[in-house]
This record gives structure tokens, sequence and C-alpha cells, in this order.
């Protein structure tokens, strides 16, 4: 937000009262279509939950206080009549033009909803963000992590990544991006993904497509949902060094001397209920000699 639209000038552009060279600075900002849209949203719809009085009160109050520093100027009759208005102004643009952002931490899943309804469960150590003003128009995130949609039919929804993006019109889709790692698997309906280099692949369901490494695999997937919404996590031929890694993740544990690790691939699952079933399961498949100590951290012994 500009800093020279403060509540005083807002209210006298509410008021009509802006000069000509003002209104068409204003005008020409790029602030102003927000504020337009924030008033024709006052104009045609209530606003819940919205103490009215007393925001009227404290703008008044915010009005006067920069009138007694601006030699005890007398405001004019306009500032009482736009208050109110003003404050519910400031209190839209807080909440339908700032970023919102979701964030999980190691061993933490959550599940939200978007604004038109689409369903969002983010796994852990992963953060999601949106716009609520610009959804209507745009349903367009950022993601960095991983998550499982179910997106109610609409306009193109759109989810941002710095290893490519994903576009849907309603459908049940997951979007992991990582370092080193981007995988979408596509539950239902159909997903186009676009990577990073402008390359595209379509994705029906029970299609899954992969970039490890700047390695590309399309492959198939049977399963109706990612095993992690229900507790666990589930893997195919994925390399040792992901599964780690995952187990750290799901956990907020340490596993130390990787290096230790020959090069090899996984297929199994393990439970987010106990971490040290879940290393067993991982390290005994993987003949992989460990010690771990009472919070779960592991050491890898030299083969």
């Amino acid at each position: 937000m500009e800093q020279h639209y403060d509540d005083t000038f807002l209210a006298r552009w509410l008021a009509n009262e802006l000069t000509a060279e003002e209104l068409s600075g204003f005008k020409n900002s790029e602030e102003y279509e927000k504020y337009a849209q924030i008033v024709e949203m006052l104009d045609t719809a209530e606003i819940a939950n919205f103490d009215v009085e007393s925001n009227l009160q404290a703008t008044l109050e915010k009005l006067n206080s920069k009138a007694e520093t601006k030699k005890r100027r007398v405001l004019p009759l306009w500032s009482y009549a736009a208050a109110a208005s003003v404050a519910l102004i400031f209190f839209m643009y807080s909440f339908f033009f700032t970023t919102t952002t979701y964030t999980t931490q190691l061993a933490e899943k959550i599940e939200f909803d978007l604004p038109d309804g689409s369903h969002v469960d983010l796994n852990a150590g992963s953060s999601l963000s949106f716009k609520k003003g610009d959804w209507k128009d745009e349903r367009s995130l950022e993601l960095d992590g991983e998550a499982f949609f179910k997106v109610e039919k609409g306009s193109t929804f759109t989810v941002n990544t710095d290893e490519g993006k994903v576009t849907v019109l309603g459908t049940q889709f997951v979007v992991n991006s990582r370092e080193d790692f981007y995988n979408v698997i596509c539950y239902e309906g159909k997903v186009k993904v676009i990577t990073e280099n402008n390359e595209s692949v379509i994705l029906t369901k029970g299609k899954a497509f992969a970039i490890n490494k700047s390695v590309k695999k399309e492959y198939n997937v049977e399963a109706l949902e990612p095993s992690w919404v229900k507790g666990a996590s589930t893997f195919k031929s994925t390399s040792i060094e992901l599964v780690l890694k995952e187990l750290e993740r799901q956990f907020n544990i340490t596993i130390n001397e990787k290096e230790n690790v020959k090069p090899g691939l996984f297929t199994g699952s393990f439970s987010h209920k106990d971490v040290k079933l879940a290393v067993k399961t991982v390290f005994t498949a993987m003949e992989i000699s460990y010690k771990m100590d009472a919070d779960g951290n592991v050491v890898i012994q030299k083969p």
C-alpha cells in the first residue's frame, strides 16, 4: 500500500474532495483498482462480524490526532461522515489483498478449504500461499513442499512451484515440490504440468510425473489418494535418499552419516505413528546398519 494513501486521503476521496491532480494521480496508481473494488463491494454487500462503531471511533481518534499535529486544523464535516467507510476499507484491504499463508512444521500435517471450497491437505514441512482478493478471478497459489488438492470446478486452478506449475479446472491431484525432487500425481480428472523448461505433460487419472535430479519419469499409480493423508508414506522404486528425508520430515528427527548409505531404490511404506518401527521398516529392507537414540535420531553405521 502506498504510504500517502492514508485514512485522511481516502476519506477525502470518498467525499469527492480530492483535487483534479490528486484524483488523476490516484487513478493512475496500482492501488486505485483495489480500493475501487472494495468500495463497490461495500455498496452491494454487508460485511459480517465487523464492529462499525468501534472502528469508527478508532478512525475518528486517529483523524483528530493527526489534525492536532497540524496546528489544530479543524476537521471538515466529511471526515466524520466517511470515517466508518474508511475503517471498513482498511479492514477489507487487509483481508482481501494481503497474502494468506499456511505452513506446516516437521511432523505436522493440516487440512483447510480455499475460498472457492477447494480442499487442501498440506504435508509436513510445507508452505502454501495465495491472495484472497484475487481468488475469484484467478485461482492461483504458491507451493513449497507437498499438498493434495481436491479442486472445485470453476476457472483455471494453478499451483506454482519453483520447478514448474500445474493447471486444472476441477480434479484431485498431489504436487510435491522439494529440493531436487518434483512429483505430480493425478487421482481424478486431468492436469497439465508445465516444467520450468516450459515442457508440457498431460496427466489423467492414475498417471504421474516426476523429476528427480533432472531425471524425468512418467509412471502409473493405483491408489485413490496419497497415503500420507491417512498417516503413512508409500514409495515405489524411490531413491533411498528421498526416503530418508521423508523419515526426517514426518518424525522431526535427524539421520546422521547418510554418506554411509549405498545408493538404492526403496519400495514399501512406513506408518507415521511409531518412529522406531518406521526406521526399522526402511533400514531393514535396505540392509542398513544403524543406531537410534531415545529421541528417535539415527546414526548410520558404515557397512
